[in-house]
């Protein structure tokens, strides 16, 4: 019995040795590396400073104080509520409401996402190209007039430089059905004030040439 008590002691005075050197390592280690623990193991509780006392205004009313938000009045009243993830384990219902937004993020926002990115993708397209050509409002270049078409469909017929124009000359039973959008569609962007625009020199130089032409022709017959 006697062995048995003397080696319970040992035991004991081993375990508290073991714990001694324990807590002194821990108390060595620097506070960065240890780790704050509470009985419950979450953060350590913090204490907020009670809220301010409640204000009154003259009549007696409690104090209305205006939002730092503001809330907009334009007939939008979608609602848009989804699960945002919160850390790891946690989630927060978030929600949207239309009059959060102006009027016109409401009119784009009350749409889904499918539908709104092509909307805003054209109208920048379109609001880029307007600005892109903005420069070149009313000006009109001689080249997409009549006469310079033509004269240049001619100068490709006559130098066979061009195998889509010489393609599309062909007879239509032989070459077979092909639509020509540029007969139906603008293919510059000068269409919109060109209107009735014609090359009045090229056009009059024409005419001189043609009436030389004539009156040599008939100086040639009245030589004869």
């Amino acid at each position: 019995f006697g062995s048995s008590c003397q080696v319970t002691r040992s035991l004991a005075l081993a375990m508290s040795l073991i714990r001694a050197a324990s807590g002194r390592s821990l108390l060595r280690r620097p506070a960065v590396a240890s780790a704050v623990r509470t009985a419950y193991g979450g953060p350590p509780p913090s204490w907020y400073p009670p809220p301010p006392p409640p204000e009154f205004d003259e009549n007696g009313e409690p104090k209305k104080y205006p939002l730092m938000q503001p809330i907009y009045e334009h007939g939008y009243t979608f609602e848009q509520w989804a699960l945002i993830p919160a850390g790891v384990y946690h989630t927060v219902y978030r929600g949207e409401f239309a009059q959060d937004w102006p009027r016109w993020n409401a009119a784009i926002a009350q749409h889904p996402v499918w539908v709104a990115v092509p909307m805003l993708v054209t109208a920048m397209l379109i609001i880029a190209n307007i600005f892109q050509n903005a420069g070149s409002i009313g000006i009109r270049p001689k080249r997409y007039t009549p006469e310079w078409v033509e004269a240049t469909k001619e100068r490709e017929r006559c130098e066979n430089t061009n195998p889509v124009t010489r393609y599309l000359d062909r007879r239509r039973a032989e070459r077979g059905y092909n639509l020509i959008i540029a007969n139906y569609l603008p293919w510059h962007p000068y269409v919109f004030w060109m209107a009735n625009t014609h090359d009045y020199e090229a056009a009059e130089a024409n005419e001189a040439r043609r009436a030389a032409a004539a009156g040599g022709g008939a100086d040639e017959e009245e030589e004869e």
